[in-house]
């Protein structure tokens, strides 16, 4: 594990203001791994239930502040953390800019300790998971091993089947389980390593806002720790084992959760195909296809007002009765 961690609360940025009523809280997991936590917790009584936000790749929890003050409007409370290995969580290697990870199963030990200590000691029920791209596949193993503990889960572009071009997919599949077989597996994929620092908007893959993508260069360069460039080769390896499980018919199969999957018809790093084949292995999985690039939460004005109403109308038919049965236990 790379040098001691940042333990500052929130990075400042211009135009990101922090919402109010944040509560950051650090947690230690058994491996040493420490996760930065933040949570807006709500009047029992005024909470809709807590939305578990759950990002992507690269992701942290400043870059979803306007999302979390949305979540706030509409009486949910919500929780979120980084993943090991991003933001300020403890990175994996010594190379902070480097995204690793050795198995998937360790960002299950993250969702699981966060939904253990945070959301289970401050949330309200119903739960709710919102997640995006990497945390909609970390999020689909949680439902599965853990059939009852959200009412209903989102999911934005869930990393199912990733775009490898201009390299081939078999390619990209055979080097990652070769390099990380023979002791490579910290190397960047594919040659030089990605300065987020250095990024513009034109040519980006993620989004076709400028103002929120120059807000989220904003936090870099307020602080450069939050700064993620590509992945390693071990990652990718942990990738490819993870959507491989994860897209199996058993394995979709075997979810109970309603989910709904909202594709992005622009993406140019997931395949929507992938959406489509697990949305009909699911029990109970609707799909929606808007008109974006990957960051759908992170789009434009119009895509995110249609990611909103899509929101709130698969919401809307089960949290009235999951806040009734919530408030009679309550008064039980």
């Amino acid at each position: 594990m790379s040098a001691p961690e940042p333990t500052r609360e929130f990075v400042a940025a211009p135009g990101n203001p922090v919402p109010p009523g944040a509560v950051v809280e650090w947690l230690t997991e058994g491996d040493g791994v420490r996760l930065r936590t933040a949570r807006w917790i709500l009047p029992a009584r005024e909470a809709r239930g807590t939305v578990v936000l759950i990002q992507g790749r690269t992701e942290f929890i400043e870059k979803y502040f306007e999302v979390v003050r949305e979540l706030l409007a509409r009486k949910f409370s919500v929780v979120t953390f980084d993943w090991r290995g991003q933001g300020l969580s403890s990175r994996q290697l010594d190379d902070r800019r480097k995204g690793h990870v050795g198995d998937f199963s360790e960002f299950d030990c993250d969702l699981h300790v966060v939904m253990e200590r945070v959301v289970h000691e401050h949330g309200v029920k119903p739960y709710i998971g919102l997640a995006h791209s990497m945390g909609g596949n970390i999020l689909l193993r949680y439902l599965h091993d853990n059939p009852h503990e959200f009412e209903r889960a989102v999911l934005t572009a869930p990393m199912l089947a990733v775009k490898t071009a201009p390299f081939p997919l078999w390619l990209a599949r055979s080097l990652a389980t070769m390099l990380t077989a023979t002791g490579n597996k910290g190397a960047y994929v594919f040659g030089p390593k990605q300065d987020p620092l250095r990024q513009g908007f034109e040519g980006n893959v993620v989004t076709s806002d400028k103002s929120r993508f120059e807000r989220m260069t904003a936090c870099f360069k307020a602080d450069p720790d939050l700064a993620l460039g590509a992945p390693t080769f071990g990652w990718l390896a942990a990738a490819f084992r993870s959507m491989d499980l994860v897209r199996t018919e058993e394995f979709a199969a075997a979810i109970e959760t309603t989910v709904l999957l909202i594709g992005a018809a622009y993406d140019k790093l997931v395949d929507l195909g992938a959406d489509i084949r697990l949305v009909r292995r699911l029990k109970r999985g609707m799909y929606v296809l808007l008109k974006a690039e990957h960051e759908i939460m992170m789009e434009r004005d119009d895509i995110r007002l249609a990611f909103w109403n899509c929101f709130d109308a698969f919401l809307a038919p089960a949290i009235g009765q999951a806040a009734v049965r919530n408030i009679a236990t309550t008064a039980a």
